[in-house]
């Protein structure tokens, strides 16, 4: 399945329309293959749709948080990052010094997904994860 078609039926999953531009931007987000900010998902769907606006973006973007279709990063240097969640969640690692983000598995959360479903019959849904600490080579520094 292509990544377009992918995209429509998952939009179209949460009974939202899906519109020329929501499919420009999500794709925009999926074919980057990293995080993105606002202005490089803006200079990306411009490329095809030259006439989009800026706030036509972040209307989009708050749609799609919301549906849980792209996650929301915000890093210690105050820049928001954008990204699919799809099928892989994960948790970001970000350093308070160095702004580096590592991504790591979200097996880690297994044990605590579970503890507290155990405790208090509660079920986590974690798309999105951001631990914000001293990466290896900054704490070494100190």
């Amino acid at each position: 399945m292509s990544c377009e078609t992918d995209t429509i039926e998952a939009v179209r999953s949460t009974d939202q329309r899906m519109t020329p531009q929501r499919l420009l931007l999500l794709s925009a987000i999926r074919r980057s293959g990293e995080h993105v900010n606002i202005n490089q998902i803006h200079d990306q769907v411009k490329q095809a749709y030259p006439f989009i606006n800026i706030s036509t973006i972040y209307r989009n973007v708050a749609i799609l948080k919301e549906l849980r279709l792209i996650s929301e990063t915000y890093r210690m240097d105050g820049e928001i990052l954008y990204e699919w969640i799809g099928d892989n969640t994960h948790i970001h690692m970000m350093c308070r010094d160095c702004n580096e983000m590592i991504e790591i598995d979200d097996k880690y959360l297994d044990s605590l997904k579970r503890e507290i479903r155990q405790d208090f019959g509660f079920n986590i849904d974690i798309d999105h994860l951001a631990l914000s600490g001293l990466c290896g080579n900054c704490k070494n520094l100190k």
